[in-house]
């Protein structure tokens, strides 16, 4: 017994040595990390702590009587920034990262302490697959991890910095945050499945594409901050904005909103690349952690669609893993009145929606929407309107909240005598029964505010309902 303790002991010391194998050094020109190097990166330096690196895969038939290597996945814990983390990382230098039943019994154990701790896991993966030869036991391994990473409460973020295929695309899937290497990560489902597809190739899967592997697992230790409960912030929460100017453009880019109202840098979008309409990500004010979701009139006016809500659901979703406040601002005309949506099943998109939404009331979370502009209809009901979610709801005095856009509603009704004056009529319509302060003497508008004072206003209303 203690003989093997000793070698086991000698290995490791051995595969701690930076580049010790050829398969490293192979994979170092391919620009991909093995699974130590990306601890490294993601850890505080002298933090990190193996978990069960001892424990070796299960023999099979091709191997040598003293064949015991240590599995192809390192687990551990240890502190980013001084909070703290637990992470995975699969090595493709060692069996190609293969995944067996031993191999899922560490992930399963990493998520289960994360659990306990409620501390955000990182789990990157760099797989070719499962350990045919084990059969069904390496199946029922993924299908153990599944069942973990569903039961686990803690943030999760993914990395998919290598080869991400089958079942372990559906792990990596069933993280909060994905975050991929443009040049090393593939993800794809089916058998078929072409390494060629760079993950980038289908943006609806990744919420953050980064340029490589390095790039990748740094941006997953950067979004632990987000995590990490409120932190010292140097920008004024009482920062006065500048914001006219941008609302005067019809179809202007909320991205410039949000990159002024928010702390200084501290924006992280999610998903950009797909349902444009739509903006979400991560962001701090005054160093408390928020989700953002918001409409982008830059983009098809902000109508909400299929896509614009189940990104919308997502973050919500993120939030409520998290436990984090949701900003939503709102200026979108209306929702999308495509045939395409339909056949997407946009009713029951919309209801998932409002219940995520309706969730904030019943776990008591706190919510600020705010109305910048444009709010219609079944748009305005599902996009954090203050009946749906119990929070505080304020309004810019430029805003326009109605049952039906102003151009539709004179239209509908008939109001419109001289077409030469269409526009006219519905400024006037708009002026009369869709601004802010109708909807404020009914209650559900709490503040009619200046733009100058959005910065500080959902800062005040966040600290009130934390």
């Amino acid at each position: 017994m203690a003989e093997t303790v000793i070698k086991k002991t000698a290995e490791l010391r051995t595969l701690l040595k930076e580049g010790q194998t050829a398969e490293q050094k192979a994979l170092a020109k391919e620009g991909r990390l093995c699974a130590r190097d990306r601890m490294a990166l993601i850890f505080d330096e002298g933090t990190f702590v193996e978990v069960g690196a001892y424990i070796g895969r299960k023999r099979t038939e091709l191997d040598k009587e003293t064949d015991d290597s240590f599995e192809p996945v390192i687990t551990g814990y240890g502190a980013v920034n001084g909070t703290l983390v637990y992470a995975f990382s699969q090595d493709f230098s060692r069996l190609h990262g293969a995944l067996g039943e031993m191999h899922a019994k560490k992930i399963v154990n990493i998520l289960a302490m994360a659990n306990r701790s409620s501390a955000p896991v990182i789990g990157v993966f760099d797989s070719a697959g499962a350990k045919i030869l084990e059969g069904v036991d390496a199946l029922a391994g993924y299908a153990s991890i599944m069942n973990a990473l569903e039961t686990t409460d803690s943030p999760k973020i993914a990395v998919v910095a290598g080869i991400c295929g089958g079942a372990t695309s559906v792990l990596a899937e069933m993280f909060d945050i994905v975050v991929g290497a443009k040049k090393t990560g593939k993800l794809y489902a089916g058998l078929s499945g072409k390494l060629e597809n760079a993950v980038s190739a289908d943006p609806s899967q990744i919420d953050i594409v980064c340029e490589d592997d390095t790039a990748a697992v740094t941006k997953a230790r950067d979004l632990v901050k987000y995590f990490a409960g409120v932190d010292v912030c140097a920008d004024d929460i009482n920062r006065v904005l500048d914001i006219e100017d941008i609302l005067a453009n019809e179809k202007y880019d909320m991205h410039d909103i949000i990159n002024v109202t928010f702390d200084a840098g501290s924006f992280t979008e999610l998903c950009g690349e797909n349902a444009k309409s739509m903006i979400t990500g991560l962001a701090t004010m005054n160093g408390a952690p928020v989700v953002v979701i918001a409409n982008n009139p830059s983009y098809k006016d902000g109508f909400l669609c299929t896509g614009a809500a189940k990104k919308a659901i997502f973050a919500l979703e993120t939030a409520d893993i998290a436990e984090l406040p949701v900003v939503t601002l709102v200026d979108g005309n209306g929702i999308g009145d495509s045939k395409n949506f339909e056949e997407k099943g946009f009713s029951r998109v919309l209801a998932r929606l409002a219940s995520e939404y309706a969730k904030r009331t019943y776990f008591d979370r706190p919510t600020v929407t705010v109305t910048l502009g444009d709010s219609f209809g079944t748009a305005y009901a599902v996009m954090g309107s203050k009946a749906l979610t119990g929070g505080i709801a304020l309004a810019l005095d430029r805003a326009r909240i109605s049952a039906m856009n102003p151009d539709s509603a004179i239209a509908f009704l008939g109001e419109v005598k001289d077409e030469s004056k269409h526009k006219e009529e519905a400024k006037s319509w708009a002026d009369r029964y869709a601004s802010p302060l109708e909807a404020a003497k009914s209650g559900h508008i709490d503040d009619i505010i200046d733009s100058a004072e959005l910065r500080q206003r959902i800062g005040a209303a966040l600290a009130m309902l934390l």
